[in-house]
């Protein structure tokens, strides 16, 4: 027995239409006779809306977003006012959402409650990746070239790698090996002694911590993005196998310098296998696909722990500001600075001793503040910043920690877009690079906007075409589509063992892949088709989920391609990943899929739950179906009012169980997947099961509409709103004519932003 709310409370939707019903009264006058919308109103919205529209002090619910006309009247219609929707249906709903639609959203009245641009500052994210490509422009920046995966390695028959005992050198895919007594090669002279290494990088496609694993009984070192090693075991265990670890954060998108050195000597045995756990994954032999035969220069990544970004509109926004977040942004500044100050010579080009150090110095910190504020520096802005710091009392390295600190701490760096006129060319290269790689702009950005070839949209989408090809575009639309999904809500993704003994953190980790190499074959490959999210009917499958999901798979360990019966998988829509997240840890659950689709696929609205509602098994007959079980807890009039919608929704993906395995029967009864949904436009869609779902979304304009603004918000971190009245349907239409094009609508959202400009 558990308790759980009839279904999650999720990030707080565009729109908040809450009327708490407060005056339970006839909508009609005591004679009977038809009252109008600002009556209707003034009984029995304005104690939670107020007068202006504003809501409340302790309840909040003011009017904003957009709706139009037709969608606001449903909603009034089927929820309003919340105690008994009855009390307000019909002609009586389209004469309150008339004076509504009139009153609050039409241009004249809505200027004051409009959504406005607000000034931001880096989020974590863009802070982390801004600082590691500031410090990259000097220190050297990493650009894949290999098309091979591996690492190189080279084997020796002795400890010391001597150029002279080096037997071979070779790609070796991944490095998890088991010699046991014996000799790794035929060309080594004995078993005894010998010793192993293996260099390339390794490429992360996700920020955050990584958990590096070395298991071996001999001597071992293991570097990654480090100069130092972050696994030291240099002394061997003498043939007891043990494992080391280390933890570091990586930004996704990048490649990291990697090196890995073992050696034996008279141990008993030898082996040895490098693992990592990525972040929301599960430990696991580092793929090929992730290793590189290519070194990079190591990438500089702030250590630096910040406060949580604000996410109250539903995605993270650098708008709240507190003493943490200044505390963090000074050890954030001390760190650049240090860093700065140990590779100072080879950052400022110049010597130990040399006679022009110190002016080769104070010209770097002129480039570093340029850089650092993405736009030239004035005459003023020289001095205050750099010149007046070198004193010539003061010894070179103090006066350049004083100017770094000074520019990392400074709101020209720490504000995303402060020029609220008519945007010069730098304010553009900066929208448009941290709309697509949440990051400064690079220097073939910089000189385009040094070169006055940001000023038409022909120049922003050429700049942006070619900015999609950097992989800190691939890792940011990844990044989108694991909010968008919702895949990080969940601290883990566990089931009853007993049920589903099969299920465990590997087979969780592969589903997690699958799903992004799903995502990112349709994004990256072919026409970029948001359609072919939900319809498409293939999975990315390897030997262990074939095995679970019973697929016949081609031989072989790693991911491939795999179509399936399309009547039984629909894109994301029906991923075993997203099934399983979306579903108790015994059972399937109807009404958070339902959820799901209905506020990320949809778009629409719903209420939070009145109260939570107890989940009793023993309640329920024998042999009911999880159907059936949802049907009579959420059959009261109070929860069909948001139900109604949900429900349809849930009832649709019925054929997966709690791993998104698909099914045709549960407790011995057929699944029914069939419902009905009344539409925003008032028609009445009928379901046949995930098929026909996934078609009616993919061809639905409000779920076109939503997802162009799920991406706009990511991507730009202001509400579409306040862009303009018309910017969410003017995109929507770009998006449809593109061909549903992901990578299309990306770039007109940049042009969008880009281009932008107050309203005087």
């Amino acid at each position: 027995m558990m308790t759980i709310p009839i279904y999650r409370r999720l990030p707080v939707a565009v729109f908040a239409f809450l009327i708490w019903g407060m005056l339970l009264t006839s909508v009609r006058a005591a004679d009977n006779k038809p009252i109008n919308g600002a009556q209707i109103y003034q009984k029995m919205c304005v104690s939670c809306h107020a007068k202006n529209g504003q809501g409340v002090t302790d309840k909040a619910n003011p009017f904003h977003g957009r709706k139009t006309l037709q969608e606001l009247t449903m909603l009034i219609d089927e929820t309003m006012p919340e105690e008994d929707p009855e009390l307000c249906q019909g002609k009586e709903a389209e004469q309150v959402a008339q004076f509504v639609f009139e009153r609050f959203f039409s241009p004249e009245e809505d200027k004051g409650n409009a959504s406005r641009i607000q000034l931001t500052h880096l989020t974590v994210r863009q802070y982390l990746y801004t600082t590691a490509d500031l410090m990259s422009h000097f220190l050297g920046n990493a650009r894949v070239t290999s098309k091979e995966n591996g690492l190189r390695a080279e084997y020796f028959s002795s400890r010391r790698f001597n150029g002279k005992d080096r037997v071979e050198k070779r790609i070796d895919p991944v490095v998890d090996f088991q010699f046991g007594d014996k000799k790794p090669l035929e060309k080594i002279k004995n078993a005894e002694e010998f010793s192993m290494k293996w260099e390339g990088s390794v490429y992360v496609e996700e920020t955050g911590d990584y958990e590096f694993i070395l298991k071996t009984e001999n001597g071992a070192r293991l570097w990654v993005n480090q100069q130092e090693p972050i696994i030291d075991e240099w002394v061997s265990s003498q043939g007891r196998p043990k494992e080391h670890k280390a933890t570091i954060r990586l930004l996704g998108g990048r490649p990291y310098t990697l090196r890995l050195h073992v050696f034996k000597y008279k141990d008993k045995s030898s082996s040895i296998s490098l693992q990592w756990k990525p972040p929301h994954k599960a430990q696991e032999v580092i793929p090929q696909r992730n290793l590189i035969p290519q070194q990079f220069t190591g990438t500089f990544i702030a250590s630096t722990e910040f406060p949580p970004d604000d996410s109250v509109s539903g995605y993270e926004r650098g708008v709240a500001v507190s003493k943490s977040w200044d505390d963090a942004t000074t050890s954030g500044a001390i760190e650049v600075m240090t860093t700065v100050i140990k590779h100072l010579d080879r950052m400022a080009g110049t010597k130990p001793g040399a006679k022009d150090r110190r002016e080769k110095v104070r010209q770097f910190c002129h480039r570093f503040a340029e850089l650092a504020f993405r736009r030239p520096l004035t005459k003023d802005q020289k001095t205050f910043f750099v010149d007046q710091h070198f004193d010539p009392q003061l010894e070179t390295e103090l006066a350049a920690k004083r100017s770094v600190l000074l520019i990392m701490k400074s709101p020209r760096f720490l504000y995303t877009d402060r020029e609220f006129a008519k945007p010069d060319q730098f304010t553009i290269a900066s929208r448009l690079s941290y709309g697509l790689w949440d990051s400064m702009p690079n220097r073939q950005l910089y000189d385009a906007a040094k070169a006055g070839r940001l000023k038409t949209p022909e120049q922003i989408s050429q700049q942006a075409e070619r900015m999609l090809d950097d992989p800190r575009a691939q890792a940011k639309l990844r990044y989108f589509f694991h909010h968008w999904l919702q895949l990080d809500e969940k601290e883990e993704l566990a089931k009853d063992k007993a049920l589903f003994p099969e299920f465990d953190d590997q087979v969780v980790a592969d589903l997690r892949t699958s799903l992004d190499m799903f995502i990112d074959d349709v994004v990256w490959n072919g026409s970029s088709d948001y359609r072919q999210l939900l319809t498409a009917d293939y999975v990315y499958m390897n030997s262990r989920l074939a095995k679970v999901y019973q697929v016949d798979l081609p031989k072989g360990e790693s991911f491939q391609k795999v179509a399936l019966d399309k009547d039984q998988r629909a894109g994301v829509l029906t991923h075993p990943y997203l099934m399983a997240n979306f579903a108790y840890h015994n059972l399937s659950s109807p009404i958070h899929r339902g959820v799901f689709v209905t506020r990320r696929l949809l778009g629409r609205s719903l209420k939070p739950p009145p109260q939570a509602t107890e989940f009793k098994d023993g309640d329920f007959h024998p042999g009911m179906t999880t159907r059936e079980k949802v049907a009579q807890i959420t059959k009261p009039s109070a929860c069909m009012s948001c139900h109604s919608i949900i429900n349809p929704l849930g009832f649709s993906l019925e054929h997966f169980d709690a791993i998104g395995r698909y099914r045709k029967q549960e407790v011995k009864k057929d699944i029914n997947a069939a419902a009905e949904l009344v539409s925003v436009t008032g028609d009445t869609v009928k379901f046949n099961g995930a098929r026909d779902l996934a078609d009616y979304i993919a061809r639905d304009r409000h779920a076109h509409a939503a997802f162009v603004d799920q991406l706009f918000h990511q991507a730009v971190k202001q509400p579409i709103n306040a862009y303009g009245e018309k910017i969410r349907d003017d995109l929507t239409t770009r998006f449809e004519k593109s061909g549903y094009n992901i990578q299309q609508l990306l770039v007109e959202i940049m042009k969008v932003a880009a281009l932008h400009q107050p309203q005087s």
